[in-house]
């Protein structure tokens, strides 16, 4: 019999220089992973900041994303348990360690603990009531108001000396004990250079003004590229090649998932990052919800992907993305994330796009769910005419985002007329909010929510 496999973390040589500049560098004071996708950002800056809670005793270390929801699923019950348990198995289970799970806080066994927020304005204030040792910002280019990143950078406060393993304080070179050095961390897939973290690591520069940093600033901001194959050994075999064949005439996307560089904005996109407006609302504030699709024109490993978006609209008129489900499968298997997505959201209906397949489109949901509410709709006008409608309720600040849908506004991003590959995601989109908002070809309709016999209608 032979032994179970047990996956391990060994940093290759750019996470191993993003540590040493980290540990070594007396200056930086803010630190930048950046590269494409499954480059290994998030698992070095993960063991960065759980070496620094363990050599620091009783500090207090932060995790942030862009929304509390999306470091809960993607970094509190991801990214954080798999790093732990391949550098320190059975840490967590131990009787001095204490997972939070309600309050998304980890409490070592020497006293530091790591917190896991969001920095959306309903929980910022929280985030400024403490102070930290680090605060790592997960997908930093979420992010657009850098005066976000300047508060917390007021917290960052917190030190403590290190402990040997010993249990006595760590004498350096100098003499002196050593002391825990504030430090922040970010990560990133590269998006446009108009962001404030390619002016601050790229240009030394301040994002709102301009105008560039002090030579003894610019030492503070180190950033280091890390190229996806050099992390190869912790990534599926065959992903880049497929993640290239998927990025194949999205030359802007492939800049960012694939190659990870910036770019210039597109200045002949319909869309475009500063038309994003982020809100989170509850469930109950919502008085409609579809689940909107895009079925791929085939299935397999080359197929397109299906477009799954979920939309609902509020009390106030408003539309809101809710849920990017999209997928590459086949029809059985996008059908059964469409029923998940209407359970989930408890959806009134589901708009799905018939052309690529006709009745077929139905009954595949249908034979997921037999008696589910389908609405299928017909592109008889070209995508640029059914995408104008929805791009005028962006600009109209009528759409809002419940969270970073990175791969759908970078889609809707890099959608020009001339567009050959099919923009799965955005089609989705535009599907569902031309149902909930009541569009037509002539511009951006409009919905108005009132009360009567005590419940909301449109």
């Amino acid at each position: 019999m032979t032994e179970e496999y047990k996956k391990q973390f060994i940093p290759n040589p750019k996470q191993l220089q993003l540590t040493n500049i980290a540990w070594q560098d007396p200056y930086v004071e803010n630190l930048l992973a950046f590269g494409p996708s499954r480059s290994g950002k998030s698992a070095i800056l993960t063991a960065l900041t759980v070496a620094r809670a363990l050599a620091f005793p009783g500090t207090k270390h932060a995790i942030f994303r862009l929304t509390l929801r999306s470091c809960h699923s993607h970094l509190f019950h991801g990214t954080f348990p798999e790093i732990m348990d391949m550098l320190y198995p059975g840490y967590l289970d131990r009787s001095d360690v204490r997972v939070a799970k309600a309050d998304n806080v980890v409490e070592f066994h020497n006293g530091s603990k790591i917190f896991f927020e969001g920095l959306d304005p309903t929980r910022i204030d929280k985030v400024l009531g403490a102070q930290y040792a680090t605060a790592w910002i997960n997908e930093c280019n979420e992010i657009d108001d850098y005066e976000i990143v300047q508060q917390l950078a007021s917290r960052m406060a917190d030190t403590a000396p290190m402990i040997g393993g010993d249990g006595k304080p760590v004498i350096g070179p100098d003499g002196n004990i050593v002391m825990c050095r504030p430090l922040m961390l970010f990560d990133c897939n590269p998006d446009v250079k108009s962001d404030w973290e390619y002016q601050t690591f790229r240009l030394k520069q301040h994002p709102t003004s301009g105008k560039p940093f002090k030579d003894e600033s610019k030492r503070k901001w180190r950033a280091v590229f890390l190229p996806a194959h050099e992390n190869a050994g912790n990534i599926a075999a065959g992903y880049l090649d497929a993640l290239a064949e998927r990025y194949d005439g999205s030359p802007n996307m492939a800049s960012r998932f694939l190659e990870g560089r910036w770019r210039d904005d597109n200045p002949n996109a319909m869309f475009r990052k500063s038309m994003f407006q982020f809100k989170e609302v509850s469930r109950d504030f919502l008085v409609r919800i579809v689940v909107a699709v895009d079925p791929a024109g085939s299935s397999g490993n080359n197929s397109d992907y299906t477009g799954i978006v979920v939309v609902g609209i509020g009390f106030d008129g408003n539309a809101y993305v809710l849920e990017d489900a999209s997928l590459q499968g086949t029809p059985e298997q996008w059908a059964k994330r469409v029923i998940t997505m209407y359970d989930n959201w408890e959806a009134d209906m589901i708009v799905a796009e018939k052309n690529y397949g006709g009745e077929m489109v139905e009954h595949t949901i249908r034979t997921a769910r037999k008696n589910v509410p389908v609405k299928m709709v017909n592109a008889s006008r070209g995508k640029l005419l059914r995408a104008e409608p929805v791009q005028m309720l962006y600009l109209q600040k009528k759409v809002f985002h419940t969270d970073s849908f990175k791969e759908l506004e970078a889609q809707m991003c890099d959608y020009k007329p001339e567009t050959k590959k099919s923009p799965d995601r955005m089609d989705a989109l535009v599907w569902g909010l031309t149902e909930l908002m009541k569009l037509n070809g002539q511009g951006a309709g409009g919905v108005t929510v009132t009360r009567s016999g005590g419940v909301w209608r449109r």
